[in-house]
């Protein structure tokens, strides 16, 4: 989804897209259940990058992921953009992750946007849910209702995402102490496909103020 990014955004961003373990020219590496780890991980991998400001966007799971890497970094993040998740406060883990393979299946097909073909092919479904129950057991677990100390934060969500209610987006108030903007823009729990112009045109309004 990000790849194409660069293309379309102005030269002074440059997109990074990051390829978790377990997808892709990944795919033989295990995925990683802690955040603490990936965290860890990610920051080795971007070791080159970081003389200069950094811009943190994420989706879904990688809105904690982003949220989580901000307060690694600190005061080099120039902006985090977390979009579809509700804010990771709260003491106790959500469940998802020990849902059986059928109730998976299900949260997968109410989600929308996975190929059919996941379903009928019995080693790529179980290739699938293995690695969502991962994705699950790492985003259920992280919890951290430390406010970023003034980074921009933006949150993003689909009018129609049905685990993530424009109203769920408002717990992220206050996990900041710099600027705070949510934006609900059309479509579902994937609007960043459907809404791909509008969240372009978004990036830039908000971080043009701050180009080079």
């Amino acid at each position: 989804m990000y790849r194409s990014w660069g293309a379309e955004l102005p030269d002074w961003l440059d997109v990074c897209p990051v390829q978790l373990p377990g997808r892709s020219n990944r795919l033989d590496e295990p995925p990683v259940t802690d955040m603490q780890e990936l965290v860890y991980l990610f920051l080795q991998a971007v070791d080159g990058l970081l003389d200069r400001p950094i811009v943190l966007f994420g989706h879904s799971m990688g809105a904690a992921i982003a949220f989580a890497v901000a307060h690694r970094l600190g005061a080099q993040v120039a902006h985090v953009f977390a979009a579809g998740r509700s804010a990771p406060r709260g003491p106790h883990p959500g469940d998802l992750h020990r849902l059986d393979d059928a109730a998976l299946e299900r949260y997968l097909i109410r989600l929308g946007a996975t190929p059919p073909i996941v379903f009928t092919d019995p080693e790529l479904r179980a290739h699938v849910l293995a690695l969502l129950r991962a994705d699950l057991t790492l985003n259920d677990s992280y919890s951290d209702d430390r406010p970023l100390t003034a980074t921009p934060l933006t949150v993003l969500g689909g009018s129609d995402d049905p685990e993530v209610s424009p109203d769920a987006l408002e717990g992220w108030r206050g996990l900041t102490g710099g600027r705070f903007c949510r934006v609900v823009l059309p479509g579902d729990h994937f609007f960043l496909a459907t809404s791909r112009q509008a969240v372009l045109r978004l990036l830039v309004r908000s971080l043009e103020a701050t180009a080079p």
